[in-house]
């Protein structure tokens, strides 16, 4: 049985089934995906209310549910705009020589220290990838098990032990202090260090927001020889072709089937209730959801272990992003840039309006009070650039992630703001692009409320919790618990909010999967 039919409970659902395990997926929308679909948000434009791009999906995952030969294409993506409170460009592109050249009109210095920063952030993602493949070890209940993977861990710090003094303090230290110590220039620091403040309410000069830096190094690593980009069709089109394959190994998919709670007797969870009354017996329950709202939510938190509850209600679970989706009539443009002509490279990549490193760790400290930042950090995307079925003929879709909005408000509550801050946002963006506020068609606001109740992310954070080095590796969900097993027998987890954490990796999915086929050999065996 598993609970949710996102991305990581269709990989769990396809490895479960194809080794013969009878197999259910039960999912509460009338779709599957989780935060990887696409909808359908106004007469013929569509975009994901979840995940926009995809990287770091892991080869094994291509591999074996075969979404190349699907059809699964994924569209590079061009390069990094940057955009400032001056009005000043900076566009970072992929080519090195075309990225030293921006950076040179910037800071001499700065381009000569850019290619030794990019090459060290590599091979600590080198490092730390093959990590995404193996069940983290668990140093509170070592088990004989363990060792293989304690022994591929030990080979790979050997083998990188040149970097392990960089890698812990990448993951000690704020991504505005390792900056500080390669670059000088402002501008330059914010291009490349606003992606600390994704997904969090930490400042960029918080300690641990460094290991934020990485991910565009890992973005590459997935194994699969694709690095990231756009969907053709859609983030949809993944999960649909996970579905496909999960039904071919043998699984069963079923739709508008919401879990009222995981049916536990004595120690062991038995199966689920729907929310129409159906039991559904299973010897093994696999969640999808979120560690809180699994525990919280779906079960009787009473029958959790003290330590466990403790550590689980400290576990950072709060979102901090405003999602927008604009249908537009035209593609938003920069004066003096775009002279209207069509698409141009900027409108392919991730376009950023960002600011010092400094502001934006005041904008954090204004969302950690409860008060959402006005003219924060948005990130632009416009996949309609790459694939026009997204869009009706000539008109596009525009997908906005406006960082530092706090799930809590100080004051007031999202449903009473939610249009006022949407405004805000796009009288902010007219200064950008001043066509884009008469452009606008259609608008779909998603608060981080919006996005827990449509999408069942608690807090609405897109990741299941913060990614910070207190949450990652053995730590995730909690310490003592990162082997998607629970405290009670025969419930997993295999979300976002497990090893090795968010994105649209499958990572989680198939190593719960891993652990359950390896518990069931092993009772087979006491059995016999």
């Amino acid at each position: 049985m598993v609970v949710g039919a996102g991305h990581n409970g269709l990989v769990a659902a396809f490895y479960l089934a194809r080794a013969g395990l009878r197999t259910v997926v039960v999912e509460r929308r009338p779709i599957v995906g989780g935060a990887c679909t696409t909808e359908e948000f106004a007469p013929g434009f569509k975009a994901s209310p979840g995940a926009y791009v995809l990287s770091m999906l892991r080869g094994a995952v291509w591999r074996d549910l075969r979404l190349r030969e699907r059809g699964l294409i994924v569209d590079e993506g061009g390069p990094s705009l940057n955009v400032y409170p001056d009005g000043s460009t900076f566009v970072l592109e992929a080519e090195p020589a075309r990225a030293l050249d921006a950076i040179r009109v910037r800071s001499a210095a700065d381009a000569r220290a850019f290619p030794a920063y990019e090459q060290k952030l590599e091979r600590i993602a080198a490092s730390l990838m093959p990590m995404f493949d193996v069940t983290a070890p668990n140093p509170e209940r070592p088990r004989v098990r363990e060792l293989p993977t304690a022994a591929r861990l030990g080979y790979t710090a050997l083998r990188s032990r040149r970097t392990l003094d960089e890698m812990a303090f990448l993951f000690a230290t704020s991504a505005s202090r390792y900056l500080d110590e390669h670059f000088e220039d402002e501008m330059v620091k914010s291009a490349l260090g606003w992606e600390s403040i994704s997904n969090t309410l930490a400042g960029p000069s918080t300690a641990g927001t460094a290991y934020g830096l990485l991910h565009e190094a890992a973005s590459g690593g997935s194994g699969s020889g694709v690095g990231w980009g756009f969907v053709r069709g859609g983030m949809g089109t993944v999960t649909s072709m996970m579905a496909d394959a999960a039904r071919e190994a043998g699984a069963e998919i079923r739709t508008e089937a919401s879990v009222e709670r995981i049916e536990v007797r004595g120690d062991r969870a038995v199966g689920v209730v729907l929310a129409d009354g159906e039991e559904i017996s299973a010897r093994r329950t696999v969640s999808n959801a979120d560690p809180k709202r699994t525990f919280l939510g779906l079960m009787d938190p009473s029958l959790l272990p003290a330590r466990f509850s403790e550590r689980l209600g400290a576990y950072r679970c709060e979102g901090a992003s405003l999602k927008i989706n604009l249908a537009v009539g035209e593609l938003p443009r920069i004066p003096g840039v775009d002279d209207g002509s069509g698409v141009r490279s900027y409108h392919r990549g991730l376009m950023q309006v960002t600011k010092p490193l400094g502001e934006l760790d005041r904008d954090q400290a204004s969302a950690r009070a409860g008060v959402p930042a006005t003219d924060a950090h948005v990130e632009l995307c416009i996949p309609s650039a790459h694939d026009r079925s997204l869009a009706p003929e000539g008109r596009h879709v525009v997908t906005l992630g406006v960082r530092s909005q706090p799930y809590r408000l100080h004051e007031g509550s999202w449903d009473e703001v939610r249009e006022t801050i949407a405004d805000g946002v796009i009288e902010q963006l007219g200064r950008v692009f001043p066509n884009l506020p008469g452009s606008i068609l259609h608008r779909e606001v998603l608060t981080p409320l919006d996005l827990e109740r449509r999408l069942a992310l608690t807090g609405g954070h897109h990741l299941h919790g913060d990614m910070s080095p207190d949450q990652l590796l053995f730590l995730r969900p909690v310490r003592g618990w990162a082997d998607y097993r629970t405290p009670i027998r025969g419930l997993f987890l295999c979300g976002a909010g497990t090893h090795p954490g968010g994105g649209v990796t499958g990572a989680n999915g198939r190593n719960c999967a891993r652990e359950i086929l390896r518990e069931a050999r092993r009772n087979r065996r006491r059995r016999r």
